[in-house]
């Protein structure tokens, strides 16, 4: 009886032990992940790409919906609030991420703003809609100037230029080693890594965009307009410039009429958008529809920005080449 009671003392002793071991294991290893939000699939992928195991990211915009005009339940913002960092695009994209910033405070959350350092393209006064077909010029310049759309402080999708991406993630990986100093090498060699699959997507774009014989494009809303500055594509006119805001039939007109006269045989459209005035516009000018998607979080991309860039550059393949 004796001997089984030692037993049993000494099965206890071993067992507070083996959990004083795993806890003083867990605090030096910093077991806990640093809670990342971020506004929009493709910055959540860069941060889960960025920090591995040692982040727990949670993306605040679900699959389908369109940041122009989504705004996130009580439970979302309640994850921002809670988050260590938080990863938003800016520019009027995300106000609600701005709300976040200014009410927890900068002491409060770590903050990378994508568009932050950026040149933009910004807006073209004078026009309807701020937009007229064939002075899509700004498309091919470089950031300060002229642009197509009615976002605030100019065009927010920096994200779809992966050269842009790269600035992006080198913030990201900045604020992470900042919050967490211990384990900085991992963020280093992690941003290292990606940043070489980056410079290989912006490669592999380049290469295959030289092939296309169609360089120019109308879109539904001009997503794609650093893509299209970046590789030498031209974006000849815009359907919606104003997220929301339908265009008049005259502006539609414009469209159709310019489509027709330059032989522009495409018009982009996103799964996130409803096509009809696309689709519509499309089959008065005898265009074709493309759905490009800005945003990831479908098959067969999933939420890998790398994979939903080359996804997107195959579907452009299909009528440009």
């Amino acid at each position: 009886m004796l001997g089984l009671t030692r037993m049993k003392a000494c099965g206890i002793k071993l067992m507070v032990i083996s959990v004083a071991m795993v806890l003083g294991y867990s605090s030096l290893s910093g077991a806990e992940p640093i809670e990342v939000a971020a506004s929009i699939i493709p910055l959540g992928d860069f941060c889960q790409r960025l920090g591995g195991e040692r982040v727990a990211v949670e993306v605040l915009i679900p699959p389908g919906a369109s940041p122009h005009v989504y705004e996130p339940p009580p439970s979302k913002v309640a994850q921002a609030m809670r988050a260590r960092l938080l990863v938003y695009v800016g520019a009027g994209l995300d106000p609600w991420a701005e709300r976040v910033v200014k009410t927890r405070g900068s002491q409060q959350v770590k903050v990378v703003e994508a568009v932050k350092g950026l040149p933009l393209i910004r807006e073209v006064e004078g026009h309807e809609h701020g937009h007229h077909p064939g002075k899509a010029g700004a498309a091919e310049s470089h950031g300060g100037e002229e642009g197509h759309n009615h976002h605030e402080g100019g065009n927010p999708h920096v994200w779809l230029d992966p050269v842009w991406a790269q600035d992006i993630c080198q913030r990201i990986a900045q604020a992470l080693m900042e919050l967490d100093p211990a384990h900085r090498q991992v963020y280093k060699a992690n941003l290292a890594a990606y940043l070489r699959e980056l410079e290989e997507l912006h490669q592999e774009i380049s290469g295959k965009v030289k092939t296309f014989r169609v360089r120019e494009y109308v879109c539904f809303h001009p997503a794609f307009s650093y893509f299209a500055r970046r590789y030498g594509l031209r974006e000849a006119g815009v359907i919606e410039v104003s997220p929301g805001r339908e265009p008049t039939p005259r502006h539609i007109q414009k469209i159709v009429e310019f489509l027709r006269g330059q032989r522009v045989k495409v018009v982009l459209a996103e799964p996130q958008l409803s096509t009809r005035v696309a689709e519509a516009v499309a089959r008065e000018a005898g265009a074709r529809v493309l759905k490009l998607d800005p945003l990831g979080g479908r098959p067969p991309y999933g939420t890998d920005y790398l994979a939903l860039m080359r996804y997107n550059l195959g579907v452009l393949s299909e009528v440009m080449q």
